[in-house]
């Protein structure tokens, strides 16, 4: 499960800072969200953190599909 900390615009497409277990994310995954929204990954950033299990807690991903109407929790779909 991945907490949506916050989501922000870059350009045309839009970000979203997530915290859970960043080591099982990579392009092409979809996450669904609460209320059945599905998102694919289109690519994922980590930024610089002082401690580097933060690296592994909290991962910024760049998702197709409605962001403006993102919940508050996403999960892995098979």
């Amino acid at each position: 499960m991945y907490r949506v900390v916050q989501k922000f615009q870059a350009g045309n497409k839009y970000c979203v800072s997530l915290q859970g277990d960043a080591m099982l994310l990579k392009n092409g995954l979809r996450l669904k969200d609460e209320m059945g929204n599905v998102f694919t990954i289109e690519s994922i950033g980590v930024v610089h953190y002082k401690n580097i299990k933060d690296c592994e807690r909290y991962v910024e991903v760049f998702l197709k599909g409605n962001i403006m109407n993102i919940g508050k929790h996403l999960r892995l779909v098979n």
